[in-house]
């Protein structure tokens, strides 16, 4: 058994403090919420938590922007849905899931992954250009026994939080049967936001376990030239009836060459959040698929624009949502994530994706189990390279950022494409243009990091005491810095 008393007394005392920080948000109580925090941060089982509790503690205290969008969440969710969020997200995933991950790690002597993604089915009701899933087998979905013993296995592994996507995820047909049998666990997905009626809104805030996170391309002009006609009216529907239930929910957004201006926008930002949304993910447009489009990519310059309207949102505290800039947080994230790192892609046939935007796999965890899948000589290799040529986590991307490591493992460890026509990312013009885009961004971003970001992601690790991530932070550092603890250091 995977939770131990020891896991669940904390876990229980976690709980009670969470439930305290609530009410005392909603009460205004701003100095009581700083130090249940601060308890909080004495019984986490790792030192990144109990770090991170304080500097959360400090940052109410002093009405810091970074806290705003907590705040804010806390005060707009239902009873239900906030009880869940805390629980599953809080308690059991960042709390108990870690001790039990780190436990496990030890006994296994193997690196595992903090979440997975799962996209049990590829069917979808639209048709969106440049989208990665649509090249996929449409006509058989993950079995639920192998969906379920996925979580179920992931669970006594120390991983309480999943994202599902596709596909549209509410066209698998067993979907709320899987989030109501493990409500232990939090689940976000991702979802053309169409099929979020009344009656699915109704039975996803019943549940409370599950954010969903509607794709959204900027303007209703950009979202209907994408998506279809009348998509982006049915998202602000599908918006304002999560909103109205204080259910937990988002927005994702595809980068792209068109629409960059505006989704970097102060609008932008400001009517996702006057919708209602929580939580925001922006993700670069990567050229996958039968017809990889390079033009539809934005540029590097484009890239490092919507980095710094990102960094301006989160400082001024102007816009109270708590969100993640891909591939531009990658100092946030440690680098690249795929391979296990934190994460992998399980695909409706089983097969394991190092990433979403990775279409190829060695592995298929129909045949073994989450264990064996981390053991992979191919996720081993890729977690091995990372960060990837040097320690520039500015540019963390194997695909986009350093595609020449894409194709050097794709090649020496035999992995195959998971949909046809895959082999235009890997040589060709696809392959030139890629390696093009990767030249222009490294000379807009290295000077950046040695400049700034490499002091400030050494800062933030003062608080990690993960001999893993210490060991990948200092992988490519000057030889003269290698001896010493980096924290700060000035190279």
């Amino acid at each position: 058994m995977s939770m131990s008393l020891f896991d669940r007394t904390r876990g229980f005392l976690s709980l009670k403090l969470m439930n305290s920080v609530t009410e005392k948000i909603r009460n205004g109580d701003i100095e009581g919420v700083s130090s249940l925090f601060e308890t909080m941060a004495k019984i986490a089982p790792a030192r990144y938590h109990r770090e991170t509790f304080r500097l959360l503690a400090r940052k109410i205290r002093g009405n810091d922007p970074f806290a705003r969008p907590f705040i804010r969440l806390i005060s707009e969710l239902n009873p239900h849905c906030l009880q869940k969020f805390m629980q599953n997200l809080f308690v059991n995933f960042m709390i108990i899931g870690r001790g039990i991950r780190d436990r496990k790690t030890r006994e296994l002597g193997v690196h595992l992954p903090n979440f997975m993604v799962i996209s049990p089915t590829m069917k979808c009701n639209l048709h969106c250009k440049g989208c990665y899933a649509g090249e996929y087998d449409q006509n058989q979905d993950l079995p639920f026994e192998v969906f379920d013993r996925i979580i179920t296995e992931g669970k006594s592994l120390g991983m309480y939080f999943y994202t599902l996507t596709g596909g549209e995820v509410l066209m698998y047909d067993r979907i709320f049967e899987l989030l109501e049998k493990h409500d232990d666990c939090y689940f976000q997905f991702y979802t053309n936001g169409t099929l979020l009626t009344d009656p699915v809104v109704d039975k996803l805030e019943w549940l409370g376990n599950v954010a969903p996170m509607i794709s959204v391309e900027g303007t209703r002009e950009h979202t209907d030239a994408r998506r279809g006609q009348g998509v982006y009216d049915q998202i602000v529907d599908a918006f304002g009836r999560m909103k109205k239930k204080g259910m937990a929910f988002g927005f994702s957004a595809t980068y792209t060459n068109l629409n960059a201006d505006y989704i970097a926008s102060e609008d932008f930002i400001s009517r996702m959040v006057d919708f209602g949304c929580n939580f925001g993910w922006i993700f670069q447009y990567i050229p996958i698929g039968a017809k990889p489009d390079l033009t539809y990519m934005a540029t590097p310059e484009q890239r490092n624009d919507l980095r710094e309207n990102v960094a301006a949102w989160r400082d001024s505290g102007d816009h109270p949502i708590l969100f993640g800039d891909f591939w531009n947080d990658g100092p946030y994230v440690d680098g690249c994530m795929a391979g296990g790192r934190r994460y992998w892609h399980v695909i409706y046939n089983g097969l394991v994706e190092p990433c979403v935007f990775v279409p190829f796999a060695v592995d298929n965890i129909r045949e073994k189990s989450i264990v064996d899948i981390a053991r992979s000589p191919f996720f081993k290799a890729i977690r091995d390279l990372q960060p990837y040529e040097d320690d520039n986590l500015l540019r963390p991307c194997m695909i986009i950022d350093h595609p020449e490591i894409l194709r050097k493992l794709v090649r020496e460890y035999g992995a195959k494409p998971c949909h046809p026509g895959l082999e235009a990312m890997l040589r060709g013009e696809v392959a030139e243009g890629l390696d093009e885009y990767a030249r222009q961004l490294k000379e807009i971003y290295d000077p950046l990091w040695d400049e700034y970001w490499r002091d400030k992601y050494w800062k933030t690790l003062e608080r990690e005491d993960d001999a893993y991530t210490l060991e990948k932070a200092r992988k490519h550092l000057p030889v003269s810095c290698r001896s010493c603890s980096g924290y700060g250091c000035r190279l």
